[in-house]
């Protein structure tokens, strides 16, 4: 029951992303795959077999989309981890979702360039400049390596005193993942010259822009690995070792960055030998497709606009040559993050964290619980009552899921709640204060009669 509430949102994304990206094999204002074309090229034959393979490419991708969703129903019984492979799934859903239409996007254009389909007004892009700067980057120093070696040795030297074999191994790990990734990082610099063009200077250029790429890509993953030590050392001195919440975030954390960032960097390098290698060496002649890179991203240094209507799906979309263009579509996901990982890690603390209920030494009711910490006077307490049933009502400000409800909700006949509370087992304590009820219980039936019975017991007092 708890992942039909993740699988119905993913569904719909699924369908409208899905449907959106069908729609683009038919034309619409002479635009195919983000591509400008004139009429009579959509009477060409090789356009034709590229709309079909197109919607070939999508009904498989869209299939394998789907059966990646199946886990989610093995998930029910752990709403957190459901939820982070829901997150997960959007992420890689959203961005492998653009693969295709990219590939075929390029796959037009080529075939514009050679049939001279050009519409508008025909212009030439000098890439000499941009194949010079690329010649000229450095690849990354390996002195940077210095930075996470010295963080593992240093995390190394902390723990000789420490008897918790544990912490020995976070500096050990850390310094064995640097030299494993230092050995990548002078690989991919050592690696053979790829011939792109008959051109030497685009060949030099790719090459050694590759190289830079990914001479930064190890080194970041370094030093991200060294700080991940660093937080796993915080967690285990300071006596959380236990602490499921900060181990799993971690361990996806772990798991997942350094493959995003590899995806990533690897298409950026394929990006650069598509647009490259095309050319002729000195420029490419275009219209005003030169604005959509990938048909589906706009940059316009000359139009001040921030936003303009998208050529695929609806809507409109920024113009990534202005800056305020920059700042919403970096910024929002800097915002996606900093909502999803907070929501994350509570959940995940949710599922592994049961509400504490106790009284203190001056007879004031405690109970602790995540975000939810709550107290009140027992001289406060109007009526408990021990209940086997729970009424209808609704979450206003907290979690639930199948198995269990903690925060506020409104509750029919009651009005106010705070509830902390194991759905399925009851009885439950319902404490009844000023304009507020307070419903607890454990998993445990006989630990909840002994807290009820203590309560009542203090009540009467």
């Amino acid at each position: 029951m708890n992942t039909l509430f993740l699988i119905v949102p993913a569904l719909l994304a699924y369908t409208f992303v899905l449907v959106m990206f069908l729609k683009q094999a038919k034309a619409g204002n002479n635009i195919l795959f983000g591509v400008t074309l004139p009429a009579q090229a959509f009477n060409d034959s090789a356009i034709k077999q590229l709309q079909i393979n197109y919607k070939k490419s999508y009904t498989i991708f869209g299939i394998i989309s789907l059966f990646s969703l199946t886990p989610l129903f093995f998930l029910s019984d752990y709403f957190s981890m459901a939820l982070i492979y829901l997150f997960i799934w959007f992420t890689a859903f959203i961005y492998t979702s653009k693969l295709p239409f990219k590939r075929f996007h390029h796959q037009t254009a080529v075939l514009k360039r050679e049939k001279d389909w050009f519409v508008g007004q025909k212009r030439i892009i000098r890439i000499d400049t941009k194949v010079n700067i690329l010649k000229n980057k450095m690849v990354l120093s390996p002195y940077w390596f210095l930075i996470p070696a010295l963080i593992s040795v240093s995390l190394i030297i902390a723990s000789i005193q420490d008897e918790n074999i544990l912490l020995k191994m976070t500096g050990i790990a850390s310094l064995i993942m640097t030299v494993v990734l230092f050995v990548f990082y002078y690989a991919f610099r050592k690696m053979k010259p790829k011939v792109y063009s008959e051109h030497n200077d685009i060949n030099a250029a790719i090459n050694q822009a590759g190289r830079r790429y990914w001479s930064i890509l190890w080194l970041s993953m370094a030093i991200f690995e060294s700080f991940n030590a660093i937080v796993a050392y915080t967690i285990l001195t300071g006596g959380s070792s236990s602490d499921f919440t900060l181990w799993i975030i971690g361990i996806v954390m772990v798991s997942l960055v350094p493959l995003g960032a590899i995806f990533f960097v690897h298409n950026k390098v394929r990006s650069l030998e598509e647009s490259l290698a095309i050319s002729n060496g000195l420029g490419i002649i275009t219209d005003d497709d030169e604005y959509w890179i990938n048909g589906s991203t706009y940059y316009n240094p000359n139009d001040q606009s921030v936003m303009v209507p998208n050529r695929i799906g609806i809507g409109t979309t920024v113009n990534m040559a202005t800056r305020a263009g920059k700042w919403i579509k970096y910024g929002g996901i800097v915002l996606a993050i900093a909502i999803i990982l907070p929501l994350t890690a509570f959940a995940v603390q949710s599922d592994n964290t049961s509400p504490y209920l106790y009284v203190e030494e001056n007879s004031v009711v405690k109970i602790d619980y995540p975000m939810y910490d709550f107290s009140f006077p027992i001289s406060d307490v109007q009526e408990i009552t021990l209940e086997e049933s729970l009424p209808t009502g609704f979450r206003t400000n907290g979690t639930a899921t199948a198995e269990y409800a903690r925060g506020h909700f409104s509750l029919e006949n009651l009005g106010d709640a705070k509830l902390y509370i194991f759905k399925n087992s009851p009885p439950y304590i319902f404490i009844k204060l000023d304009g507020l009820y307070v419903i607890f219980n454990d998993q445990d039936p006989a630990s909840t009669k002994a807290i009820y019975d203590e309560l009542n017991a203090l009540k009467t007092k």
